[in-house]
């Protein structure tokens, strides 16, 4: 501060003792800032506000008080000196404030010692800070050489003229499995020999010992060393020396088995290559067998097609349209066998997707859908089993359209749909909601959602929006470590012996391909597709996420 600047921080609750304690400063030749507080609250935050070089307080005032006012500079943690200056006080209260760490007390009355004491406390105040900063940067620099001495992953050791260790780092006590106190006082040479006149020590070389002297072994340690030697002279009438002992046991170990890697590695080499060409063969084979099996699947779902849709068109004509009169045997059979027929057309469906999504072979033909309103319309096709089932089907108003396949996003949404009633017991309910959401959203779940996409977010980024559709229901959920695998070919969740064949039936087993044809159909439109817990853990809630393009108009959405 310039020597005749005084920032004082005063707690005074008169205005005019304010005014004579500053009038006495400035006849004392200082040029005073002062604020004056009278709270505790008002104290605390002047005391941040800025930098003040003393406090002065009354002792008691309406609201406040010296002593809270002391205990107050304490809590702030800055070092100022105090000074009471109070109109009247009882000794034991002075005492008492003095204990506590008052600096100096003044009667109103009585100014004339004021200016003395506050050079004094200001002086005294400076050479506290002064001291304080060289304490500190004497312990600091004493333990940041500390921690690099101890942090060196050598064995350094410090003797004295006569070959006595008088220092090491931690380094040493570790590979000694010994203290600090066990170390020092001992001869070098009997510290790594055992005893001092063994003629191999390295030791006895002193200024000689340099690193590239060769390796070495110490009786008292395991494995191999490099030894080098440094003078020291701490004083100008003491000597000593520094050893910096590294251990290169692992580069000696590393050369051996350098030689042995080198002769399995022409070994292993030769063999890889066979191997190599062995791949090739294979992979050769594979993609032929993949091919094969692709086109059969699709042939043989093409030609399944036809004859099973003359046969539901038949048995169709044969139940409602042919005037047959039939006993209720042979219409229970007639309609069982209607019924497992249109089971076969599924499977055959499912699989004709499968294969044009293995093979790349359907194109997403995108328009503007509103996915809400298309799941109306898949609600009204699942009307029967809904009711039969006793299930509650809730769907979410919502007016945004996104580009997307509205074919596909049918099929999506009937498969999760007749999932979902399959798997919720009778009087459950199913909710369908979706929102407008955004990459930042996302990203508090990338770890959940790594576990259905590796490259979240890198696989989904780059577009300004996506909407979210999420189907939840109160079913019976899915174990954790099985979401995933859902989402494969033929896998079904559960023991197939508690399965029975169907689409909408409670727990019934279909063809294990609805799910990786929805996981097909979002990898299409770039999107995603995962599943979790419902509300409280129960039931499941699958997720679809489409992305949003450019052309898109985003509501704009009040917080976001």
């Amino acid at each position: 501060m310039d020597d005749m600047k005084l920032r004082i921080l005063l707690a005074e609750d008169s205005e005019e003792d304010a005014f004579l304690l500053l009038r006495e400063l400035e006849r004392g030749g200082y040029t005073v800032e002062c604020e004056r507080v009278q709270t505790r609250s008002a104290m605390k935050k002047a005391l941040v506000s800025r930098q003040w070089d003393m406090v002065i307080s009354d002792y008691r005032m309406p609201r406040f008080s010296a002593p809270q006012a002391l205990e107050t500079l304490k809590e702030s943690g800055l070092d100022l000196p105090f000074i009471i200056v109070s109109g009247k006080i009882a000794e034991d209260m002075l005492v008492d404030a003095m204990r506590a760490g008052a600096n100096d007390y003044f009667m109103k009355g009585n100014l004339s010692r004021l200016i003395p004491a506050i050079e004094r406390e200001l002086r005294e105040a400076a050479e506290r800070r002064i001291r304080r900063r060289a304490e500190r940067a004497i312990r600091q620099g004493k333990m940041e050489w500390e921690a690099a001495f101890d942090a060196v992953s050598d064995l350094v050791v410090l003797t004295d003229l006569y070959s006595t260790v008088i220092r090491c780092n931690n380094r040493v006590i570790e590979a000694f499995n010994a203290t600090y106190s066990d170390i020092l006082g001992r001869n070098i040479t009997e510290l790594f020999y055992g005893n001092t006149d063994a003629e191999e020590s390295v030791f006895v070389q002193c200024i000689d010992l340099k690193a590239d002297n060769g390796d070495v072994r110490f009786p008292k340690l395991t494995g191999w060393y490099k030894a080098s030697c440094f003078p020291m002279h701490p004083t100008e009438n003491e000597h000593g020396f520094v050893y910096v002992i590294e251990d290169v046991t692992k580069r000696k170990k590393m050369e051996e088995e350098k030689e042995l890697a080198t002769l399995e590695l022409l070994r292993s080499r030769q063999a890889l290559k066979e191997n190599l060409e062995e791949m090739k063969r294979a992979n050769m084979e594979l993609g032929r067998l993949n091919a094969a099996k692709n086109t059969f699947i699709g042939m043989a779902s093409h030609e399944l097609k036809t004859p099973l849709t003359s046969i539901i068109g038949g048995l169709q004509f044969l139940l409602h349209y042919s005037g047959l009169e039939m006993t209720p045997e042979q219409k229970e059979m007639m309609e069982s066998v209607y019924e497992g027929v249109t089971q076969l057309r599924g499977i055959v469906d499912d699989l004709l997707s499968i294969s044009r999504i293995e093979t790349k072979g359907f194109a997403v033909t995108k328009r503007m859908v509103n996915l809400l309103n298309l799941c109306r319309e898949v609600r009204q096709t699942l009307i029967l089993p809904l009711s039969e089932r006793d299930i509650e089907l809730s769907i979410a108003e919502d007016t945004c359209s996104i580009p997307a396949d509205e074919g596909f996003c049918r099929l999506v949404t009937r498969n999760l749909l007749e999932n979902a009633i399959k798997f919720t017991a009778d009087g459950g309910r199913i909710t369908i909601s979706g929102e407008l959401t955004s990459l930042d959203d996302l990203l508090p779940q990338a770890d959940s959602l790594r576990c259905f996409y590796r490259e979240f977010p890198s696989n989904i980024e780059g577009h300004p929006a996506f909407y979210r559709l999420d189907i939840a229901d109160t079913g019976i959920g899915i174990p954790s470590e099985e979401r995933v695998r859902i989402f494969e070919k033929f896998y079904g969740v559960g023991d197939l012996a508690y399965h029975s064949s169907g689409k909408t039936g409670f727990m019934s087993k279909g063809s294990g391909l609805g799910l990786s044809i929805v996981k097909g159909i979002m990898d299409a439109h770039g999107g995603m597709v995962w599943v979790g817990a419902g509300e409280n853990g129960t039931g499941s809630v699958f997720s679809l996420l489409f992305p949003m393009d450019n052309t898109c108009v985003i509501p704009r959405v009040v917080g976001r």
